[in-house]
């Protein structure tokens, strides 16, 4: 029997529009959104924390005002 998601994948382009990066993986879709609520959304998740914390420390040592910071 055909699941519905692959009868959605054979009529359209089935696309990602969440920040569960799990899900992503297991259902694969063609693309993801590039929302940035969606992507702040992922990135707080635990999967992305030593990510986040290298990221922050990164700009922690650049030089300059806050804008250069970030």
């Amino acid at each position: 029997m055909t699941s519905q998601l692959n009868q959605l994948r054979a009529m359209t382009t089935v696309v990602a529009d969440t920040g569960d990066i799990e899900a992503v993986r297991r259902l694969k879709p063609v693309d993801c959104t590039t929302n940035p609520s969606i992507v702040l959304k992922a990135l707080g998740t635990p999967e992305f924390e030593d990510t986040m914390k290298e990221a922050v420390a990164w700009g922690a040592r650049r030089n300059g005002g806050a804008e250069a910071r970030v």
